[in-house]
């Protein structure tokens, strides 16, 4: 099976879900191979420019490949292996990456789970659905794998569902969940006793304490720690942003120099090089410069975009 799980149970009483997706391993195996085989293929063969600003091109890309292919090779993980255990009161999700170049470890308290949640989009298709474990003082937990999904209905996903809900003796309901993240269901009323306890802890609890801190007026607000990223991933923007920066100084060269000399020179990969005159054609000198323009001032946006994310590690500016 190219995507699918393994169940074991240990004679500890312990169960270990082990998920694997060989679909995801040959693709990336895939982009890793061509990230350092294409660079080796065109300095073995010689690399054919004609000018400095070609040059740069070309070894930014032979640069970005590989990068590309390592940052690829260390996010994603291919094998994960879930481990529930009631004697040692622990949930690990253990991921690790292509080759075991990278291992990543996560442990929480399994405590006695209130709830599983397998929440699905609304009118999400195809339905993908992810496991959630609800503990009794409001925290919840992901328990679903990150390198295989799971579609309700399919006969692999009830087994890993049955398998999991099995060992912790708590039962699997379905949330369907608008896209702000709403539960779609409605929800149930508390019991009596918890209405009672809810409503003298907030009689007798004690005052908040509160906490002044100094405030500047117009102070921008602290950005979100998911919207950074690692230093390997700032690398590989900044070589993309390198490289779209020196493709649009060259086309900002070639649209100003056909502005005052009246000739544009156009490339294309499979029709060549062509050069219009104003003097000939002045409506296809036209469109070309004004599709130039056009192209120097979005692919220097997205350059400067890629600087700036590389430089300050935030992918979304706070406001």
């Amino acid at each position: 099976m190219l995507i699918g799980h393994r169940y074991e149970h240990t004679p500890d009483g312990d169960l270990h879900i082990r998920s694997h997706n060989h679909v995801l391993s040959g693709t990336v195996l895939m982009i890793l191979v061509m990230g350092f085989g294409i660079p080796t293929v065109v300095l073995m063969e010689g690399m054919n420019v004609t000018s400095p600003s070609d040059t740069v091109l070309a070894i930014l890309v032979m640069l970005l490949l590989p990068a590309v292919s390592v940052m690829v090779l260390l996010s994603f993980a291919t094998h994960e292996t879930l481990t529930l255990s009631w004697r040692n009161d622990v949930v690990e999700r253990r991921r690790r990456m292509l080759l075991g170049l990278r291992e990543q470890v996560e442990q929480f308290a399994l405590g006695r789970p209130a709830a599983l949640e397998l929440r699905v989009r609304k009118d999400a298709w195809p339905a993908i659905g992810t496991l959630w474990m609800m503990l009794p003082d409001g925290r919840e937990h992901c328990l679903s794998p990150g390198n295989a999904v799971l579609l309700p209905g399919r006969p692999s996903t009830e087994r890993w569902l049955g398998e999991v809900a099995g060992y912790l003796q708590v039962a699997v309901t379905r949330v369907e969940r608008d896209a702000a993240g709403a539960d779609a269901r409605p929800v149930a009323p508390l019991p009596a006793w918890r209405r009672r306890a809810a409503a003298f802890n907030a009689v007798h609890a004690p005052p908040p304490r509160v906490v002044r801190k100094a405030s500047t007026p117009n102070a921008p607000n602290a950005s979100d720690p998911n919207d950074r990223i690692g230093l390997l991933a700032r690398a590989v923007v900044a070589l993309f942003g390198l490289f779209l920066a020196v493709l649009e100084l060259s086309q900002a060269l070639a649209v100003g120099t056909a502005l005052f000399t009246g000739r544009l020179r156009v490339s294309g990969f499979r029709a060549g090089s062509h050069s219009y005159l104003w003097d000939e054609r002045p409506m296809a000198f036209s469109v070309h410069t004004l599709f130039g323009v056009v192209e120097v001032l979005v692919v220097g946006y997205i350059a400067w975009q890629c600087l700036r994310i590389s430089a300050t590690g935030v992918i979304k500016p706070p406001k």
